[in-house]
């Protein structure tokens, strides 16, 4: 076998796996959206529910008296949320080797979420799918605390997917 023949085997390989993975990552995308749409249906039936690229701002949203918009942090349930200030929020990956000095790894698009207006009440939801260690806001450099689902924190609401019906319930 000459090694350009070899060569091409090896890309064909590449391609392959890319293509698996790929799709790998658009079946979890639409299982993620599926089991949110569900939650969704069991307080709201009848509401029509609105999908969105995964890279916008939000991905969902839907219409009550209120409108509900929904960004999703996917991340590991081991992954710990850090909401540093209104328009800096980081997941950390490392819980006990977290130092001040860690390189954050920003949620991309929490500044755009926060400023988008409506004519009518709207809900603002950071969903953490399936669900994170802690979601602790820092107040200054020495004071923080947890965050749950029930407190606003600069317009947002930061819930976990196992809390999001009870949520739904409640606003």
């Amino acid at each position: 076998m000459k090694w350009y023949e070899e060569l091409l085997i090896i890309l064909a390989i590449f391609i392959a796996i890319t293509i698996i993975l790929l799709g790998i990552k658009i079946l979890r995308y639409k299982k993620l959206n599926d089991n949110i749409e569900k939650v969704i249906k069991e307080n709201y039936p009848d509401v029509k529910i609105v999908k969105h690229v995964a890279q916008m701002i939000y991905q969902l949203e839907f219409k009550t008296d209120k409108l509900y918009l929904i960004k999703i942090i996917d991340i590991n349930p081991k992954n710990e949320i850090i909401i540093t200030n209104s328009e800096k929020v980081a997941i950390n990956v490392d819980i006990r080797g977290w130092r001040r000095s860690s390189k954050p790894n920003f949620v991309a698009g929490i500044k755009e979420f926060i400023k988008k207006k409506s004519n009518i009440e709207t809900v603002k939801i950071v969903l953490i799918y399936p669900n994170c260690h802690n979601i602790t806001k820092y107040i200054n450099e020495s004071d923080a605390f947890k965050v749950n689902s029930t407190k606003e924190i600069d317009g947002l609401f930061f819930v976990k997917y196992t809390e999001l019906g009870e949520f739904l319930k409640k606003h």
